[in-house]
């Protein structure tokens, strides 16, 4: 299968794209630098700065659409909001617009979307039938999304697959990644009061899940791309700084953050407690279900 994928060479896309090699997809990466990012993708993926590099006779039989500047990676002042609206909308339209000019209708777009769609719910279950609980910027930003995917998909008669992730865990990457310095040197502190939902899923499961999407052609729709056991930031805390053989009695105020990063610590203090329900439903087997075996595959400590 020809497959064209943006945002290829972030976290997804860099431990996607050798697992799609390997299976005899041939792979063309949308990116910015190629030349920078050219080392952390495998040879045998073809990194375009234009689609229109991509030769006019080798059009994709599925695109996935994982391109978008970091939610996390700055303060939400008025222009950082709309960065991470254009980085994402602007994308998906440009890529509805090359694939028009191409008279090309791939088999199948996946497209990323977050669990940020449903607002910050408190405590609430929420399955892929669940309306955004809060209208706040991540739901916004979501939806601004969803609703570019649907359109290219409708426009061009695209099988669409919508994955609303969760965080994603992976060793060295993402917001593990980030949190591991802390957390080994002792530094690791539980947010607020702990009491905010963590919707997560280990990499590998990620990646099995856009595999699904993309060889399957009885996926479709909207799934949370989220493990079936969310966890309270304080039990991720916990879990997180047993795993790296440390105390866990650091706590940080809410106050603090809220002041330090405005309305983007919302990402922190406010969560979702997500379900994959039609994951479950369609015999979807998660590897890594629940936080403690996910946590202890990634940094290879025993629990």
């Amino acid at each position: 299968m020809k497959i064209l994928m943006t945002g290829g060479s972030g976290f997804i896309g860099r431990h996607l794209s050798p697992v799609l090699v390997a299976r005899g997809h041939d792979l063309t990466v949308l990116s910015r630098s190629p030349q920078r990012r050219r080392p952390l993708l495998p040879d045998a993926v073809r990194l375009v700065a234009s689609l229109d590099d991509i030769p006019t006779d080798d059009l994709p039989d599925a695109v996935i659409n994982l391109a978008g500047e970091g939610i996390a990676d700055r303060r939400w002042t008025a222009r950082r909001k709309r960065v991470l609206l254009d980085s994402r909308v602007q994308t998906t339209q440009a890529l509805s617009d090359w694939l028009g000019r191409r008279g090309s209708h791939p088999q199948v777009l996946i497209s990323g979307s977050a669990v940020g769609f449903y607002g910050d719910a408190g405590s609430a279950e929420l399955t892929e039938s669940s309306p955004a609980m809060r209208r706040d910027f991540s739901y916004l930003l979501c939806d601004a999304w969803e609703q570019a995917a649907r359109e290219l998909a409708n426009r061009h008669g695209t099988r669409l697959c919508l994955l609303r992730t969760g965080v994603v865990l992976g060793a060295h990457d993402g917001m593990l990644g980030r949190l591991l310095p802390a957390y080994r040197l002792g530094l690791g502190a539980q947010l607020g009061n702990g009491q905010q939902w963590l919707s997560w899923i280990h990499i590998d499961d990620m990646v099995a899940l856009i595999l699904r999407c993309l060889e399957s052609p009885a996926a479709s729709g909207i799934y949370n791309a989220v493990a079936p056991q969310p966890v309270q930031q304080a039990r991720f805390h916990r879990a997180l700084a047993a795993q790296c053989r440390r105390p866990g009695v650091m706590r940080v105020p809410a106050l603090p953050l809220k002041l330090a990063l405005g309305e983007m610590s919302t990402l922190l203090l406010g969560g979702q407690k997500v379900l994959p329900e039609r994951l479950l439903a369609q015999g979807f087997s998660f590897r890594f279900p629940e936080i403690d075996a996910a946590l202890q595959d990634l940094l290879g400590q025993p629990a």
